[in-house]
């Protein structure tokens, strides 16, 4: 917004700049001479009335302040079953999530406490003086059953009938009915997930390099099985007994860096296979790493600065099948989820969404500081400013329905509870109605939120074709998509799916091929043959651009747009 100035203001700056240059008109950056400088961002003044409206909470509490102002120390909060759970003043306080009527108390001292719950029938308290208690969810009794001998407050997890707890360097298996000890292992370094009938436990180890590693342990024995080698990521992905890892070890090529992840035997820990994604600029140079990398399905995400994200299709042979890139100059922040990749707007003040299908932006309402905190929970996306101010978007969307302000820079995780938005804001606990739009189910896969219904119909050899109730045209980034299976048995082809490899076959005359839900390749006689678009499972239905379907079938597939049908006709059909 350009400054509007009086005759007084403008009065006071000449009168500044007494002995220097005149002022001639606005600037970026105005700053006046003398001991009394000033400066003033852009974008920074004159900003209007937030309309996004105020919320006040139905309740709050005061929760045990974090011991110092790292964002990662938050205060214990946990949900279940229409009730919410925290510590405060050393003790573990139970209330309903709806009204925030306290409905029991337990302990003393409790200090800096981890809580853990099972079923929500059982709940699992650290101390600070090591030890660990179980409450009963239902009435608040409960008892220590075991302490850490190191003494230190201990990180708790339970896994089905297994208590873990991880205190001074040893993960231990501890059986919560008896709190004895079954085991200790020195070697994982942070609680286990469980993975095809291993623990997994990471671990950063130094050596001559700092490298992070996964040690996967006997969950009966607590022995380690077999240690990762290299520099990985976390677990990526998991698929029947093959792990997936991104491959960090340091690597000087930046051509051959852009994704690199490693198959490994859950069993043996041995790595199977390695793949590259290579991401290259469009006049073929390369880039540099990426910062995140992302394996959602068969969806490989990697994102670079000043570029975007590349995705890749883990399957696609890359001779074939080129990388798409989602543009966009912010930082990648999370996804996919709802169909959409989510970045930080380029001057780190607000949010925004690219649609992976089509790559539109998708505009968050009202968010003007820093984002501290983001969590998306079915068809909210709520998030915490550096300001101390939280809103409550429709993930979808990009509506602000509500704002609260709190006193806190950083948060703990946001849950939802009983209709309720419960936030950790540092010392506080808010509890806020929430609208029933942010409490329904998000659309899920990657074509969420991106196609339309168009008015269009088909018709094949000139007779309009009968679709089933649900289907029709769809449309998406300028191209109009067909419902698969009936237009191709219509033709008389014949379509069978495999539920194991997820591929759909057509036969038709001497064309045979396969395609798949959000592959961008058909497979024919044993070779990927790249699409324009990859299909689309839209309404239980699968859809393919009308291009492709026309290659693939050796059919004619013509848009009229005057009379808005999509016109398929034998001409050219193989026999």
């Amino acid at each position: 917004m350009m400054r509007k100035w009086t005759m007084a203001a403008a009065g006071l700056l000449l009168a500044g700049t007494v002995g220097g240059s005149l002022w001639t008109g606005p600037s970026a950056w105005a700053q006046t001479s003398g001991p009394n400088a000033s400066y003033s961002s852009p974008g920074s003044e004159f900003y209007l009335t937030n309309p996004v409206p105020l919320a006040k909470p139905k309740w709050t509490a005061a929760l045990d302040a974090p011991k110092d102002s790292s964002a990662s120390n938050p205060s214990a909060v946990i949900a279940a079953q229409g009730k919410v759970y925290y510590i405060a003043g050393g003790k573990l306080i139970a209330k309903a999530a709806t009204t925030g009527k306290t409905l029991w108390s337990f302990g003393s001292g409790l200090g800096d406490a981890t809580v853990a719950d099972s079923n929500g029938t059982k709940l699992y308290v650290g101390a600070k003086d090591g030890s660990v208690y179980r409450v009963d969810a239902a009435t608040g009794k409960g008892a220590r059953i075991y302490r850490a001998p190191s003494g230190q407050v201990p990180a708790i997890s339970v896994d089905g009938g297994t208590l873990y707890v991880f205190a001074g360097g040893s993960l231990i298996s501890v059986d919560p009915a008896t709190g004895k000890e079954k085991w200790r292992n020195l070697d994982g370094k942070s609680l286990p997930q469980r993975v095809g009938g291993k623990l997994l436990s990471g671990a950063v180890e130094s050596g001559a390099i700092t490298v992070y590693t996964t040690y996967a342990i006997d969950p009966a024995t607590g022995k380690t099985l077999w240690r990762l080698p290299g520099d990985h990521s976390g677990l990526l992905k998991s698929e029947g007994d093959t792990l997936y890892f991104q491959d960090q070890w340091p690597n000087a090529d930046y051509v051959e860096t852009a994704a690199n992840i490693d198959e490994v035997d859950v069993k043996t820990g041995k790595i199977t296979a390695s793949k590259k994604f290579v991401a290259l600029k469009a006049d073929g140079s390369p880039v540099y790493p990426p910062y995140k990398v992302v394996l959602d399905g068969n969806d490989v995400y990697a994102a670079v600065s000043g570029e975007g994200v590349f995705r890749f299709n883990y399957d696609a042979d890359p001779a074939v099948v080129k990388p798409e890139l989602i543009a966009d100059r912010g930082e990648f922040i999370a996804g996919p989820y709802n169909g959409k990749l989510f970045f930080l707007n380029e001057d780190n003040r607000g949010i925004h969404a690219r649609k992976i299908v089509d790559r539109s932006t998708v505009f968050y309402n009202g968010l003007d500081n820093p984002a501290s905190r983001i969590d998306m929970i079915e068809s909210g996306l709520y998030v915490g400013q550096s300001d101390g101010t939280v809103y409550a978007l429709n993930v979808s969307t990009g509506k602000a329905l509500f704002r609260a302000q709190t006193a806190a820079r950083s948060y703990g995780a946001f849950q939802v509870e009983g209709g309720m938005l419960l936030v950790q804001a540092e010392g506080q606990l808010y509890a806020y109605p929430l609208p029933s739009e942010l409490t329904k189910s998000a659309a899920a896969g990657s074509a969420a939120g991106a196609f339309t219904k168009s008015d269009a119909k088909i018709t094949l050899e000139g007779k309009a074709l009968a679709l089933p109730a649900g289907a029709g045209v769809m449309s998406t980034d300028n191209r109009m998509f067909i419902p698969f299976r009936s237009l191709t048995e219509a033709l008389g082809a014949k379509v069978a799916y495999d539920a194991q490899a997820k591929r759909t076959t057509v036969t038709y005359g001497t064309r045979v091929f396969s395609i798949a839900d959000g592959s961008p390749f058909a497979l024919t006689g044993g070779k990927q043959v790249a699409l324009t678009y990859s299909p689309a499972n839209l309404n239980g239905s699968l859809y393919v651009p009308i291009k492709d379907f026309g290659d693939l079938l050796g059919v004619q597939v013509k848009w009229n747009a005057g009379t808005r049908t999509v016109e398929v006709t034998k001409e050219g059909a193989a026999k």
